[in-house]
């Protein structure tokens, strides 16, 4: 009675969270793949890290991922070949913006490493600042994405990414936190994402089939990514 008592008061607060904006009129899978952001005990996934155990940010400026997305509050080193006075280490602002010498203000969040190192190269290229520039840039801290995962799994909180990791399949993240609990009903789990113009928009995602068509080996099975700053809710079945 306490059990279903709390787990009650758990999904009500939940829910309030969720309903000021919130537009609930999705579920998945469904004929398209859900925008991009601004079951039952016999489903429960093996056991996996626990929540966080991989860390989201690095202080290495090794070499990265020539297709890692900037995003802001990343921290990178931007270096010019042969021109030390044009080389800088620096963070991301809010808006994904780099303040360099000679060229100021550069957006860079969004695009990829290689895309923002030939941004850069153009710019140097087009104010004959230089005449053939090589811009290489390192990622030495990524800013910290997370999402919360809450509900009826054996790790609930929140999640951190792993680094260079821009989203995540809503499988693999609930098998990184432990998988579910046996009352969970994994076929009705509520993902919560703010959209581009503030709201709140609700999406339930039939985790349980996406688990029963990977096992098959579904060969037309659709992932549903996870974004930083989502919020996941797995409810339990009422007996």
């Amino acid at each position: 009675m306490r059990r279903s008592l709390s787990t009650l008061i758990l999904a009500l607060s939940f829910s309030l969270g969720a309903c000021g904006h919130a537009d609930t009129g999705d579920s998945y899978p469904a004929s398209s793949a859900p925008a991009q952001p601004f079951g039952s005990g016999s489903s429960a996934l093996p056991a996996a890290p626990a929540v966080g155990s991989a860390g989201a940010t690095g202080n290495d400026a090794g070499p990265t991922d020539p297709a890692y997305l900037l995003a802001p509050g990343d921290s990178v080193t931007v270096n010019v070949y042969d021109e030390p006075d044009m080389s800088a280490s620096q963070r991301l602002d809010v808006d994904g913006h780099l303040r360099l010498p000679l060229i100021g203000d550069v957006k860079v969040g969004g695009k990829s490493v290689r895309e923002a190192e030939d941004q850069l190269e153009k710019l140097y290229t087009d104010r004959q600042l230089l005449k053939n520039p090589l811009v290489s840039i390192a990622v030495s801290n990524y800013a910290l994405r997370e999402v919360s995962v809450l509900g009826a799994v054996r790790s609930p909180g929140n999640f951190q990414f792993p680094k260079e990791t821009t989203s995540m399949d809503i499988v693999d993240l609930i098998t990184r936190v432990g998988g579910f609990l046996p009352t969970a009903k994994s076929d009705a789990v509520n993902v919560v994402r703010k959209t581009a113009d503030g709201k709140e928009r609700v999406t339930t995602v039939d985790v349980e089939r996406m688990i029963t068509k990977r096992r098959q080996g579904d060969a037309e099975r659709r992932d549903f990514p996870i974004y930083p700053g989502d919020r996941i809710w797995i409810p339990e079945r009422l007996f």
